[in-house]
This record gives C-alpha cells, sequence and structure tokens, in this order.
C-alpha cells in the first residue's frame, strides 16, 4: 500500500481520480490465483493503492430462510459462501459468487471492511477477477468507536448461556437480547468451534455476525464448524455449516476504487 491521504469529509461519494495521478487511477486493476504455488505467482501491479494476498479457501454451506413476502410462506435456501484467508494477519475475502464482495481485517485502524466489485462486465464472475473498491467510512468510524469502548453499548446484547465440549468442538449458546428496560428475547446464535490450537479467525465470524464484535466477543483458537440463529419462536433463520478447505495462491491488486478515509 503506497499512498497516504487526509480523512475524507467531502460528499459520500468522491472518486479518487480526484485525489490521485490519472494515469494511475486509469491503470487496469491486476489479480491472480492458482490453487498450488509450484510456478512463480505473477507479481503485484506496482501501481497499486490496495495489494492482498491470500492463501487459504474456507467454505461454507449458507443456510437461510427466504421469506416470499407474496404469499407469506418460508422457505430455505442454501448458497455456498467461500472465504480466502491470509494466515499472516488473518485477512479475508468474503466471496458468495457474485459481482460484490467484502475484504475483512478488524486489526486495522483504516478500512477495517474494504467492500469490492468485479466492475468489468466482460470478466467472469470469481474471486480472481475483483477490480475495484468502494470504502465504507461511516463503518470505518463505526468500527473505531467501537475498539474505544471500555464496556459494550449495543442495541442487541449476546449472553453466553452454555459452553460445554463434545466431540472435539467447544458448544456455545448465546442469548440475543434486545437492550432496553425489558430486555426483549430476540433469540439463540449458537456456535461450534473446533477444539484446537489453531489461530482464531474473528474476521470471518464478524462477516457472518456482526454483533459478536459490537458485544467485544472474540475467540483465540479453533475454527468455526456450526453456526446457527435462531428467531425467538425457535425457527432457525441461519445456518453456515463448514464444508472444506484448501490452500490456494490469489493475488488482488486494486487500481480503480472511491470514497476510503486513507490510502496506505
Amino acid at each position: 500500500m503506497i499512498h497516504s491521504l487526509k480523512k475524507i469529509t467531502a460528499p459520500a461519494v468522491i472518486f479518487v481520480s480526484f485525489l490521485l495521478p490519472a494515469l494511475a487511477y486509469a491503470q487496469d486493476s491486476f489479480s491472480f490465483m492458482e490453487t498450488s504455488k509450484q510456478d512463480d505467482p505473477a507479481p503485484f501491479s506496482h501501481k497499486a493503492f490496495f495489494k492482498y494476498e491470500f492463501n487459504k479457501r474456507l467454505k461454507y454451506k449458507f443456510t437461510y430462510d427466504n421469506k416470499t413476502a407474496d404469499h407469506g410462506t418460508n422457505n430455505e435456501v442454501s448458497d455456498i459462501i467461500e472465504y480466502y484467508i491470509n494466515e499472516t494477519d488473518l485477512s479475508v475475502l468474503y466471496f458468495n459468487n457474485s459481482r460484490n464482495g467484502v475484504i475483512y481485517n478488524l486489526s486495522k485502524k483504516t478500512n477495517p471492511v474494504l467492500p469490492v466489485s468485479i466492475r468489468d462486465e466482460s470478466k467472469e464472475i470469481k474471486p480472481g477477477n475483483f477490480d475495484y473498491f468502494t470504502g465504507d467510512i461511516a463503518l470505518e468510524s463505526e468500527i473505531a468507536e467501537i475498539r474505544k469502548r471500555k464496556k459494550v453499548k449495543a442495541d442487541q446484547i449476546l449472553e453466553l448461556v452454555e459452553k460445554k465440549a463434545e466431540n472435539n468442538l467447544i458448544h456455545y449458546k448465546y442469548n440475543l437480547i434486545r437492550n432496553n428496560k425489558g430486555k426483549t428475547n430476540l433469540g439463540i446464535i449458537e456456535l461450534d468451534i473446533t477444539n484446537s490450537d489453531q489461530d482464531f479467525n474473528n474476521n470471518i465470524l464478524y462477516a457472518m455476525e456482526p454483533l459478536f464484535f459490537k458485544n467485544k466477543i472474540m475467540f483465540d483458537k479453533g475454527e468455526i464448524k456450526n453456526y446457527s440463529h435462531y428467531s425467538s419462536a425457535k425457527k432457525r433463520t441461519k445456518h453456515y455449516e463448514s464444508m472444506n478447505n484448501d490452500s490456494v495462491l490469489l493475488r488482488l491488486s486494486f487500481t480503480k476504487g472511491c470514497c476510503v478515509s486513507s490510502l496506505e
């Protein structure tokens, strides 16, 4: 990351072409992906504002309640979600087989959540073709504010009511409560995390459920095997189930984008 700018306070849509050399902005974004490291990887673009490298991929089956508004019926629908991980700094690229993705790294002060997209309509939908970034300054400010707080201050509170080890997993059960005078019960969230020594990636948990970060709940070790969200009526509304993981090499260089507080 090669540039640094002061925080943008102008209107919400300000393109970096106004702030940075035109040649740098016009340069095509560059990406590279392979499933092994047998060949020498292609280099990053030297004109990139942001550079990312991911070396592991986790796949989850995501099942959610798709309520049909016209008929008032509930139907469960499933998608495959892929998380590309840098095992050194734990950055995560969220990919759901669409032209829009998100790169998460909550340890960063600037751009901890960076939405990315495939702007070039001629490119097929795959993670190596992300070519444009769109910063979320409001979310960055919110994350910074949460970090500074010594106590949890959230509209919805997660209350741990059960923790038990079973079959090489640690099971967590949380009551989801609206933080008001009546402490309204909103549902239940359950997590199964492997009982292992590998570093836990809280960026994936944030992508699945931001309430954990807002409630200052983080984990040290293991990997998410199952995540379930139940309504107050005990109906499952969201579920992530771990499928598999493999080694990859995915490199992204972004030379086009807008609306970030700083470029590093």
